[in-house]
């Protein structure tokens, strides 16, 4: 009798519901997830999702925009940034290391640089905006959003070539969303925090690769690492 794959996951014979568990980071992402990824047996974006508590998913439509999400930008209970590559974005790295000042620039009539330089403003906790999408997919998703046109961007430090071998025809140097994330935790100093979603990634290609081929011997399951291990 041929057995059914998990409702929630996906996996047939390598179910992965239970094998992540949420780390301690502050980190806060929003994953703007094109809908052709919701449904995609290998997607990362779920895995960061199930591995960082302050990490919320919205479903892209073109003509819906998320409503509760704009209004908690207009009140300013965030600072939101798009990770998003372009000439004005700012490096990662250096906008968590402006602990103490302001940084939001919502307004784009003001460059990034000039508000960073300003300490008169309380500051907002950061958010993340993250497209969880091929890279065609994302490029069209942003084209089609003007609402994520007035974000500020910010852009992630060079990194080594790409892990996640589960997609092809992606452009070289590019991350998969999870990939995308663990920067963002290096570039904030929570190390052990992208060791671990790294190791949780390592696991999650495994057991995907090990689902389509119809393995049935069951893997390890991930373990505690720090970046000491």
């Amino acid at each position: 009798m041929a057995r059914s794959p998990c409702r929630q996951c996906g996996f047939t014979y390598h179910c992965i519901c239970h094998c992540y568990w949420p780390l301690e980071s502050q980190l806060q992402c929003v994953l703007v997830m094109h809908e052709d990824e919701a449904a995609r047996q290998s997607n990362t974006g779920k895995l960061v999702k199930a591995a960082l508590p302050h990490t919320q998913i919205e479903i892209w439509q073109r003509k819906r925009p998320p409503q509760a999400l704009l209004d908690s930008w207009a009140r300013a209970d965030v600072s939101p940034w798009l990770l998003f590559p372009s000439d004005d974005a700012i490096p990662a790295d250096r906008l968590f290391a402006d602990a103490v000042r302001s940084v939001s620039c919502a307004d784009r009539s003001v460059s990034c640089t000039q508000t960073l330089a300003a300490t008169n403003a309380p500051r907002a906790p950061l958010q993340f905006v993250v497209l969880d999408a091929t890279w065609q997919q994302a490029r069209k998703m942003l084209n089609k959003s003007p609402w994520l046109h007035r974000l500020p961007r910010v852009s992630l430090p060079s990194t080594a070539d790409s892990q996640y071998t589960l997609r092809r025809n992606q452009p070289p140097g590019h991350l998969c969303t999870s990939e995308a994330v663990s920067a963002l935790l290096r570039s904030q100093g929570d190390v052990n925090a992208a060791t671990q979603l790294d190791h949780f990634l390592a696991h999650f290609i495994e057991s995907y690769e090990a689902d389509r081929h119809h393995h049935t011997t069951p893997l390890p399951a991930p373990k505690m690492r720090t970046s000491n291990a």
